[in-house]
């Protein structure tokens, strides 16, 4: 037998095992700020597979100056990123990420689950809970992959580094900080749930907050008062069909061919007001727009605010007081993958072990969001690209994730280190 062959002969004997650990990642709930203690397991079996490992907080002074960075106004401590690196055999050969996000996103109203969403409950092979599928499953077929890459006895030459870094859902922080304390890498897979596909592109992604202001007065004395609330619905019925029919006017791009309208703003959060029976004095919404692969986000700054002056300017009252934007999370540039082919292409050779490994062909597509390949960067020859287990009710109620996907994931990941690192 090979060593590729090994590899899934033991990831088939491995599978309930880390199945059930991925079961326990999903019992620690990771919601923003509360990261630590599902980092901790993960740290853990990355020690117990004797990789090199590391677990650190991001530095927002050794970040900010990164023209990534995004500027938040929460603390770092105590919410590290981890990585583990196995130590190649021998030299001269190329390294490999594989890399996943342990944060999620909120679960929205409890009311709409059928299962508990920390409780990991499988049913007819799917494992069902608050990031069983975006992304735990594909930190889970990583570090499986990684494990039977090690039983095989394969001999590398460049090393393998799994992560699991934070804040892939709101700003990309924990990437960026893992980017500086890697440095180069020469290919990186990140398994987040492409349904067992690889993208090859992402959008790009802004958040905004918009604040409106009211007038005080009694509610009982019409034409006096202002209401901040009813002025930010209206502004938002207007604001949202004119951003994204300016957005996708002109809008081409080979990888979203297929898609008749990829771009979108959505209206994510808004909260305003203190009382029934008090005028609303400010209003605020939170919005999060795609934007072309090709922009940088500082010309989908400038769009935004353009649109909302634009919406704004059918009301007098929006006119003499205009609507603040605040930033407060993505600003995402696109990205797409590099263009190599052949024995040096990472998706050429990825496409080859999904089939040896599946008997069909690898399919590709577009994202419709984005995720954190922005970071790797092709001008320095690193090559990226998503592949990942399939599910289903990704940031929605009753989110899933395939439980045979997860080992098919690793089988083919495992055949992936030992011919891109071996």
């Amino acid at each position: 037998m090979t060593p590729e062959d090994r590899a899934v002969d033991a990831v088939d004997a491995l599978g309930e095992e880390y199945l059930r650990f991925l079961a326990e990642l999903v019992r620690r709930p990771t919601l923003l700020g509360q990261e630590a203690e599902c980092q901790e397991l993960i740290c853990r079996r990355l020690v117990d597979l004797g990789l090199e490992t590391r677990k650190w907080e991001p530095d927002p002074d050794l970040l900010e100056s990164h023209p990534d960075f995004v500027p938040v106004e929460r603390e770092y401590a105590g919410r590290p990123n981890v990585a583990g690196v196995l130590v190649p055999s021998g030299s001269g050969g190329r390294s490999l990420v594989l890399n996943g996000h342990v944060d999620v996103v909120p679960l929205g109203p409890l009311h709409w689950w059928s299962c508990d969403p920390w409780g990991a409950e499988v049913r007819e092979g799917r494992m069902y809970g608050r990031g069983a599928l975006d992304m735990k499953s594909g930190l889970a077929a990583a570090l499986l992959a990684v494990a039977a890459v090690r039983e095989s006895g394969a001999r590398l030459r460049g090393a393998v580094r799994v992560e699991s870094v934070i804040e892939e859902e709101c700003t990309g922080n924990g990437m960026l900080a893992s980017r500086l304390d890697s440095g180069r890498m020469d290919g990186a897979v990140l398994t987040e749930p492409t349904g067992l596909q690889a993208w090859t592109a992402t959008l790009g992604v802004l958040w905004f907050e918009v604040c409106v202001r009211g007038r005080p007065a009694y509610v009982g004395e019409p034409g006096r008062q202002v209401n901040a609330v009813e002025n930010a619905a209206s502004l938002i019925h207007r604001l949202k069909p004119a951003v994204v029919e300016a957005l996708n006017r002109d809008f081409r791009h080979p990888a979203y061919d297929h898609r008749p309208r990829p771009l979108s703003l959505n209206v994510g959060r808004i909260e305003g007001g203190d009382w029934p029976s008090n005028v609303a004095l400010e209003c605020r919404f939170s919005c999060r727009m795609s934007f072309p692969v090709d922009w940088p986000p500082e010309r989908a700054q400038d769009f935004a605010e353009e649109q909302v002056r634009s919406a704004a300017a059918d009301d007098p009252w929006l006119v003499r007081n205009p609507p603040r934007i605040r930033y407060n999370g993505f600003r995402a540039r696109g990205w797409v993958a590099p263009s190599v082919s052949g024995p040096s292409s990472l998706v050429d050779l990825l496409e080859e072990c999904h089939r040896g490994v599946t008997g069909g062909e690898l399919e590709r597509d577009a994202f419709p969001g984005t995720a954190d390949a922005r970071y790797f960067r092709a001008g320095l020859g690193e090559q990226s690209i998503y592949y990942g287990p399939k599910g289903g009710n990704l940031h929605a109620p009753d989110e899933y994730v395939e439980l045979e996907s997860v080992l098919e994931a690793a089988r083919v990941l495992s055949r992936l280190v030992i011919r891109w690192c071996g």
